[in-house]
């Protein structure tokens, strides 16, 4: 009984250091979206032995009447790290190069691995882009 009790405190104190880590909360928000694809995100954090890492992770679902293919235009989907004073601190982008489906979903992550002391928000856009 003594040892689940210790494992347990161990485990709670482990989450709330690691919490502790990153500091404040990060907000996301889409700033940007040209097309059909409907995003739910959120952040989390990962104490590693080179320091704490952020991760974006994102599902994007085909919410529109076709199916988005590679050919023509394809979505751009770019998620940018911001401090504070809304400076950029990180850029990614990924194109989708698979086709979606009408009703089909995908996940994408995009990481921080710098600066994550500093981030206080990121911002998704999606837009179309030449192929």
């Amino acid at each position: 009984m003594h040892r689940r009790r210790f494992l347990g405190t161990l485990g709670a104190g482990t989450g709330v250091l690691l919490a502790g880590c990153l500091g404040s909360r990060v907000d996301g928000e889409v700033a940007l979206n040209e097309t059909p694809l409907v995003f739910s995100h959120e952040y989390t954090t990962q104490a590693t032995p080179s320091g704490t890492r952020v991760y974006v992770d994102v599902t994007a679902e085909n919410g529109g009447d076709e199916q988005i293919t590679p050919d023509g235009q394809v979505p751009n989907i770019t998620c940018t790290f911001l401090d504070n004073a809304g400076e950029t601190l990180h850029e990614a982008g990924k194109q989708l190069v698979q086709p979606v489906a009408v009703g089909e979903s995908m996940s994408l992550e995009f990481p921080l691995t710098i600066d994550t002391e500093d981030v206080t928000r990121y911002e998704l856009r999606c837009e179309w882009v030449e192929s």
